[in-house]
């Protein structure tokens, strides 16, 4: 892992086709970097606004680390999967409640990155409109690195809550000051969402984020910060819109070339080799990183709703199940048999993933598998959950739940009538640990439900070793190196 810099280090932009990415170094202010095209001569064209913005983007799909590809990696954290490597990004130790200021890995690159991402939708914001180009396309623009810079600033809320809220270009003096609250930054968040729905194009999503996509974020914020009704007023607006549907096939939402022009996703981490690509392939089923664990597969309903029959107990399962993970004697290169054994080598939980991997390539060191953050089944879920908050269990929330569970290749039986508001939110956190089960947002919810100081310590992972979670893990802590720069402003969360 190649060690990543922070934002308030970040002071230098460096324009390299055909991507831009934020650098560091300390002498900015002082001069111009000869291996960068200056900001001068650079802000001119369409052209050179279409290499910014891809630039911005670029840094959704990072290589190695962060986002893409090792976002399934906070499965990890959860009661669905254990992370095999404890190299693998700090995953294992997290999980272990080993979580200190300078542990390193994914506790400092999730900082790291979500700062990057931020300094450069910052950095083309306050440059874009020195561009000769038509005013609209150039507000679209706009919209477009406000989602990013969105997207960045909620994953910080929720791992970090308040933050220091920077919507400029900055040096280190100038990131001195107190971080905000995490209202103020949910508040920074739907402004900048807000801006972009207006701006943005009613379209379907082809890679840049569309208007649904600005919404379904919008929706997602919301919910997780339990605003219930209007968390299901920006579902709605995407459902009754009517740019988006349910793919036909559940695999297709994870493998190339399905997710090619598919119409459930909205918003994703797009690799395309040799200039992107990913090891998510070697990751999840060569590598055996990281691993479904039981109570994940416990949790699919039988079809007829009759008890698991121990014998078979994979048959008559939900569909996902054998969509989502790889169980024994699944077909298996990765195995001499050609067939997956279960607890052999490094396999130690019974089970591989399936989702964003080809389980028939063992070396696929370019992997293109696109990681998808929101589809629209997220859209109809979220709805469904924050609607049930708001007003019960509905006709609306059991069309939308019903819709989920009745995709063409999925076709589980709808959801029995009578249901009361507890009820349905027990098959919605249910239906929502299944429908994602392996994307990395077990995690996410567990926390935001604040259940996973109760559910995660329940979880023995191989070796007999019980998960930890402590009340103070709701919240990880602030990179040590960030609290020593930036003392007295940046004070470190409590119990760390």
């Amino acid at each position: 892992m190649k060690k990543q810099q922070s934002y308030i280090n970040c002071i230098k932009v460096l324009f390299i086709v055909p991507f831009f990415l934020v650098s560091c170094n300390k002498n900015f202010l002082d001069k111009q970097p000869l291996d960068a095209i200056s900001s001068e001569s650079f802000w001119k064209t369409q052209a050179d606004a279409d290499m910014a913005l891809a630039g911005c983007y670029k840094l959704l799909a990072p290589m190695d680390e962060g986002y893409g590809a090792l976002t399934p990696h906070f499965e990890g954290l959860s009661d669905n999967a254990y992370c095999n490597f404890p190299w693998e990004g700090g995953f294992t130790n997290i999980a272990k409640g080993i979580i200190t200021s300078t542990s390193g890995g994914a506790l400092s690159n999730e900082y790291n990155l979500d700062y990057k991402g931020i300094a450069a939708s910052n950095f083309f914001l306050a440059n874009i409109d020195n561009v000769n180009m038509d005013a609209s396309l150039k507000d679209s623009y706009k919209a477009e690195a406000s989602v990013l810079r969105a997207y960045y600033y909620f994953r910080l809320s929720e791992i970090y809550g308040g933050v220091i809220l920077s919507l400029k270009p900055e040096n280190i003096a100038d990131s001195k000051r107190p971080k905000s609250s995490k209202d103020d930054v949910v508040k920074a968040v739907l402004t900048d969402l807000d801006f972009a729905i207006s701006k943005l194009p009613d379209n379907a999503y082809n890679g840049h984020v569309v208007k649904g996509s600005a919404q379904a974020l919008k929706a997602k914020v919301l919910l997780y910060n339990a605003r219930w009704a209007e968390s299901a007023a920006a579902s709605k607006s995407i459902m009754d819109g009517g740019k988006f549907k349910l793919s036909d096939s559940y695999n297709s939402l994870f493998i190339k070339p399905g997710q090619m022009n598919n119409p459930e996703i909205m918003f994703s981490a797009r690799y395309q080799a040799p200039d992107a690509f990913s090891y998510i392939d070697l990751y999840y089923t060569y590598w055996q990183s990281l691993q479904p664990i039981q109570p994940l597969v416990d949790a699919y309903e039988t079809v007829d709703g009759s008890p698991v029959d121990p014998a078979n107990p994979y048959n008559n399962r939900d569909p996902r199940l054998k969509k989502t993970i790889l169980l024994p004697g699944d077909p298996y290169v990765g195995s001499a048999t050609g067939h997956f054994q279960p607890f052999v080598g490094d396999n130690h939980t019974g089970f591989l993933s399936k989702k964003f991997a080809d389980a028939t390539l063992n070396s696929a060191y370019q992997s293109t598998q696109d990681f998808v953050f929101i589809r629209y089944a997220d859209v109809l879920l979220m709805y469904a959950e924050a609607q049930n908050e708001a007003q019960g269990a509905d006709a609306t929330v059991y069309a939308a739940v019903n819709a989920v569970r009745g995709r063409a290749d999925v076709n589980m039986p709808s959801l029995p009538a009578g249901l009361t508001q507890d009820q349905m939110r027990t098959r919605i956190r249910n239906e929502r640990r299944i429908e994602f089960a392996m994307e990395g947002t077990r995690y996410f919810d567990l926390k935001r439900w604040h259940i996973a100081d109760v559910v995660l310590p329940q979880i023995v992972d191989p070796g007999g070793q019980h998960r930890v979670f402590d009340q103070k893990h709701y919240l990880w802590p602030f990179p040590q190196s960030e609290i020593d720069v930036l003392k007295p402003a940046l004070v470190q969360n409590l119990g760390y």
